[in-house]
């Protein structure tokens, strides 16, 4: 057992129930942008998890190749221009700039 920032004793549990809310937290977030392209205030205010943390699991997804942005438009709770994010693969636009190789034009 761990004593934690308040003093207080915690357990192995304890970081696994932690563990097991973010996870549920990441899923969620998830299948929110599966749903149609939506900005990180629009989930946020959908599924009451705090935009860092939807911020957080946006990063963990573009590492995997999980979420794209859609489009750049209007935030209709904000009115600026905001990323509108999708994990539907389906909406996904495939790169069409090819990364140089530094060995390509070897001589």
């Amino acid at each position: 057992m761990k004593r934690n920032e308040k003093g207080s004793i915690s357990s192995q549990s304890e970081k696994q129930n932690k563990d097991n809310h973010f996870v549920s937290q990441y899923k969620t977030v998830y299948q929110s942008f599966k749903e149609r392209p939506k900005t990180m205030l629009m989930v946020s205010l959908e599924t009451g998890i705090l935009r860092a943390n939807i911020c957080r699991y946006i990063a963990e997804m573009e590492e995997k190749g999980q979420i794209q942005v859609i489009r750049k438009d209007y935030c209709p709770y904000t009115h600026f221009v905001a990323g509108f994010y999708s994990t539907n693969e389906a909406l996904f636009t495939k790169s069409k700039v090819k990364q140089l190789d530094l060995f390509d034009n070897a001589i």
